[in-house]
């Protein structure tokens, strides 16, 4: 093989790597970048082919979140690859990405590489794992301490409790317990979700009854707001999982009870829409600023930590409730806008005459 088809086929090479690549000479000037660069920083290649690689790095560095800051470690990493050969910085554009870059040296006496690539998948999986941790720490310590002190107290010699009391006290325990069953179970679901595992039993099921189920018991634990239903006449049967569809109904209204703090009216609606049952539950609370509503349904976001942190919750309920949905064959979205409270929908599939040809579990 001749020099000229080695380095033909080296560089065929390097522009297939999924991570961008980039060599500069010992003049210091780019003489190579592959496709993935190019579309990593949004450039042409043929701009930058044999111009001063400091040129390069300073506007890369405009672009970024730090500016003036990172331009002046380009410059250091230049003269230092050796001792500090990874660097990670921000870009804003042409989307916002954390971009992970790596010297290496070359044959050539001050030539080097440069290897790109896009961390920002790794970084958010780490700041969910992050959350993770934070929320189910935090929401397993609550009852925890309630259940210990509680306990602690029942069991204390030196005082007598009377029954009323001890009854309330068992009360909370109870509660704290159901607390951290539910906490496990969100979980357990989430892995479900994910997996592709969610165990849907469908059956012909009266949607009405279900509803009216998860609104009394929402009303059960509202002090400050109250419900209207708005129910068709004749409402047909949906082809579901009747314990699956309550339990989205119940993290809907569960949902809408939390981020309405100061009260007000939650309609929940059924209306029929093609071959289809749509459900829309509706709160007067302090709703979602638009550019974070394709985010509700992700599993631990929060759209405000703060107020998450005075309500409590795993950040699980909405995301385990887009899993079940879409198990069902149906699309579940939020209308919202800050400060004018919120609608959640879901729609079903309508029971027919070929549903019950199929009826079988879903595994």
């Amino acid at each position: 093989m001749t020099d000229a088809s080695t380095r033909e086929l080296a560089q065929d090479a390097l522009s297939s790597l999924a991570d961008g690549v980039t060599l500069v000479n010992d003049a210091g000037r780019i003489v190579f970048m592959n496709p993935r660069a190019e579309e990593l920083f949004g450039v042409h290649a043929g701009e930058w082919i044999d111009a001063d690689a400091g040129k390069f790095f300073r506007a890369l560095a405009k672009n970024s979140t730090v500016g003036d800051v990172l331009a002046a470690r380009f410059a250091q990493q230049t003269v230092r690859a050796r001792e500090l050969p990874f660097l990670e910085f921000s870009l804003r554009t042409p989307r916002e990405k954390v971009i992970q870059a790596k010297w290496f040296a070359l044959q050539d006496a001050n030539a080097y590489g440069v290897l790109w690539r896009d961390v920002t998948h790794e970084k958010e999986v780490d700041q969910m794992k992050n959350q993770l941790l934070s929320t189910v720490s935090h929401e397993l310590r609550t009852p925890l301490a309630s259940i210990k002190g509680f306990a602690t107290t029942l069991l204390r010699s030196d005082v007598r409790w009377d029954e009323a009391t001890q009854r309330e006290f068992l009360r909370i325990i109870e509660e704290e317990s159901n607390r951290l069953e539910e906490l496990i179970d969100n979980l357990l679901d989430m892995s479900q979700v994910e997996a592709g595992a969610l165990r849907i039993h469908r059956e012909p099921v009266q949607l009405r009854r279900l509803v009216r189920e998860a609104v009394e018991n929402a009303q059960r634990r509202a002090d400050s707001h109250w419900f209207v239903m708005d129910l068709p006449a004749e409402l047909p049967r949906v082809w579901a999982d009747p314990r699956r569809i309550g339990q989205v109904l119940n993290n809907i209204l569960e949902n809408a009870l939390k981020y309405s703090p100061n009260g007000g009216q939650i309609t929940v609606t059924c209306e029929i829409e093609g071959e289809t049952v749509l459900t829309s539950i509706a709160d007067q609370g302090e709703g979602i600023p638009r550019e974070l509503l394709e985010r509700i349904f992700d599993r631990f976001f929060q759209v405000d930590a703060a107020s998450t942190r005075k309500t409590g919750g795993s950040g699980l309920g909405l995301a385990i409730a887009k899993g079940i949905v879409e198990a069902h064959g149906g699309v579940i979205w939020a209308e919202s806008e800050a400060g004018q409270g919120s609608v959640f929908r879901f729609s079903l599939p309508i029971v027919n005459e070929s549903d019950f040809l199929e009826n079988q579990d879903i595994e």
